[in-house]
């Protein structure tokens, strides 16, 4: 799959392929098998009615500037079409939420009748066996175009999660900055580094940000784990760390280079919003939802933002789905399904990418010429070949906390200056290693 494409419309038709589809007559098999069917009119199924039903939705979006207020947007609408469902807002902010639902997991009981996922969180729901099939969602929506992305949550033909918002990996940078300082724009690492060193001036001007606290550890392996990809690295194959690989011991140093040179050392993620708005950080390499975040919180740098082409050869990037997912413990599935469905009808899953700000459809949904065409920051997230999050860290996808939080403890030691990168990367290795061993 690649996204290195000449026009915007590319990077919604390149991710999507009809392989792993739900569609004909083994579509209409599939969907006869299911308890929930969609009309035209939504209506919940007659064992619904005659008392509305409360959903918790349990996400990190209605913490998140922006995409918060799309999906309340989103939810209001749908409350205004029926009485029958309504959703409550359920949750944590994205630091806490995942492990969150891990401690549940693990005591046995999922508190949310739906649940928001991440790319490595879907795959711990899916082996924990909680997760509703969705195959009824494309048949009632007569969706024959679901992005391939979904065939790793697949089950006999089923998806057990639908996509809410696809992301991947580019170098946001203000152009107003860039251009005050004279800059070229980076082609090779050695350039980027050097280009971002001249767009510090500490303690008032910072040319690179990434996410570096203990703090924020789920924010800090997030953004981490896209350091690999300039070498072409891996974290993992399969079972087996690659942390003492060559790949990852450069990525390793050049994220310590940025650091010590370029970072706005000891910021978190919400100062590093407001640095930005105040237009003292350059750069950052990060997903394209962050763009949202910055126009609903920085609207006055929103017009100067840029994404650049990514500064190494392969152009390889992290992409990301993110899997809306229904809990089959939950006595509301049923109706869980129903919302979801409403959610995929073509006009409300246009509103909800659009007022998310995202541009890369779970499906061909059409309508988004001139929504792209307004898009000034759009382009260096074309410019990529997208490797996904259980490529990245192999097997320990299935136990991705627990990995990333082995590799940003030693990181920590190599930021602080208490290890060198080949000793805590060692280190690291070793314990990974023995995490390796205890996996199932």
């Amino acid at each position: 799959m690649s996204m290195k494409n000449d026009s915007v419309e590319s990077i919604v038709s390149t991710p999507v392929s009809r392989r792993g589809l739900i569609k004909g007559t083994a579509a209409a098999g599939l969907a006869a098998g299911l308890s929930t069917k969609a009309s035209k009119v939504f209506a919940a199924p007659a064992v619904l009615q005659g008392a509305q039903l409360e959903l918790n939705y349990g996400t990190w979006f209605f913490e998140e500037p922006g995409r918060g207020g799309a999906w309340r947007a989103l939810i209001e609408k749908f409350h205004a079409e029926q009485s029958d469902i309504k959703i409550n807002e359920a949750g944590a902010g994205f630091n806490e939420f995942t492990n969150n639902v891990i401690v549940q997991l693990q005591a046995g009981k999922l508190e949310y009748d739906l649940v928001q996922t991440t790319p490595d969180l879907v795959l711990r729901l899916l082996k924990a066996e909680v997760l509703t099939p969705l195959g009824s969602v494309l048949t009632a929506n007569n969706i024959t175009t679901l992005s391939s992305a979904h065939d790793y949550i697949t089950v006999d033909g089923q998806p057990m999660g639908l996509d809410v918002v696809t992301v991947v990996f580019g170098l946001l940078y203000n152009e107003a900055l860039t251009t005050e300082a004279g800059v070229t724009l980076p082609t090779n690492t050695d350039d980027w580094l050097s280009v971002s060193t001249a767009l510090t001036d500490r303690p008032n001007k910072f040319g690179m940000m990434s996410a570096h606290l203990m703090s924020e550890p789920e924010s800090f392996w997030f953004q981490l784990q896209q350091w690999a990809c300039p070498f072409d690295g891996t974290w993992a194959t399969g079972k087996t760390p690659n942390l003492t690989t060559d790949p990852i011991l450069k990525a390793v140093q050049l994220f310590k280079d940025f650091y010590d040179g370029t970072f706005p050392q000891g910021t978190d993620d919400a100062t590093a919003t407001r640095l930005w708005g105040s237009s003292q950080i350059a750069q950052q390499m990060i997903v394209s939802a962050a763009v949202n975040i910055f126009k609903t919180e920085a609207p006055d740098v929103y017009p100067n933002i840029r994404s650049m082409s990514l500064p190494w050869e392969s152009k390889k990037s992290i992409a990301r789905i993110h899997p809306i997912t229904v809990n089959n413990q939950s006595a509301n599935a049923d109706a869980g399904v129903e919302f979801i469905t409403w959610l995929y009808k073509p006009e409300n899953y246009r509103l909800l990418l659009t007022g998310q700000l995202d541009v890369i459809p779970a499906y061909e949904v059409g309508g988004l010429d001139d929504y792209f065409a307004e898009l000034g920051w759009l382009e260096g997230y074309k410019d990529i070949n997208p490797i996904t999050p259980p490529e990245m860290v192999g097997d320990f996808i299935f136990n991705n906390q627990e990995f990333g939080q082995i590799v940003i403890n030693h990181m920590q030691e190599i930021l602080t200056g208490s290890a060198s990168v080949e000793d805590a990367m060692a280190a690291a290795q070793a314990e990974a290693e023995e995490l390796a061993a205890n996996l199932e």
